[in-house]
């Protein structure tokens, strides 16, 4: 009886650590706007976060200006040939609104895209539409993924990951744990 509360005791122990040590990895870090705090996301280890707050910006090739939310620009440290940018727009109130938006991204995305699947799902816990395709970016073949949530708070996260031609798939671990990790604030 006694071993068999020690060997629990152990596995118990072995649970919380390995439980800690998975909270650990990674930093958490909160999207907000100008009003209030929108979600929050993990970032892994060894990626970087680079943040943009909002500006007008015009495209190289036209003259409309057009206004551009925060960007959480994540990707890892070393060279993997992947990038996933995070924003939420205020004007997006359901997934419907953030649909018509991303029919419009393709040429932002990348130049001659493909759309190649378009399905609801949930993600994070979250409904959710993804949206895969194909293009080129700086004349390199190139695939994304727009992931649209709705965080049920009001408001919809755009999820962008752009993946250059043999990137390292590994790499699609942690672009799945940021995804699974948005909560709405």
């Amino acid at each position: 009886m006694q071993k068999t509360l020690r060997l629990v005791g152990l596995l118990l122990s072995a649970v919380l650590c390995a439980a800690s040590s998975l909270a650990l990895a990674g930093t958490q870090v909160a999207y907000s706007d100008q009003t209030r705090n929108v979600f929050q996301v993990d970032v892994p280890d060894f990626w970087n976060l680079r943040v943009g707050g909002p500006r007008d910006l015009a495209p190289s090739n036209d003259d409309d200006i057009r206004a551009v939310e925060r960007v959480f620009g994540l990707e890892p440290e070393s060279d993997h040939g992947v990038w996933v940018g995070l924003i939420s727009p205020q004007k997006f109130r359901t997934l419907e609104d953030a649909k018509e938006y991303a029919r419009g991204l393709s040429g932002q995305l990348a130049k001659t895209t493909e759309i190649l699947t378009a399905e609801d799902r949930r993600v994070g816990n979250y409904p959710a539409t993804v949206i895969t395709g194909t293009g080129r970016r700086d004349g390199k073949p190139v695939s994304f993924n727009v992931t649209l949530l709705d965080i049920q708070n009001g408001r919809v996260v755009v999820a962008l990951t752009i993946m250059s031609q043999g990137f390292d798939q590994s790499a699609l671990t942690d672009v799945n744990a940021i995804l699974q990790s948005i909560k709405a604030r």
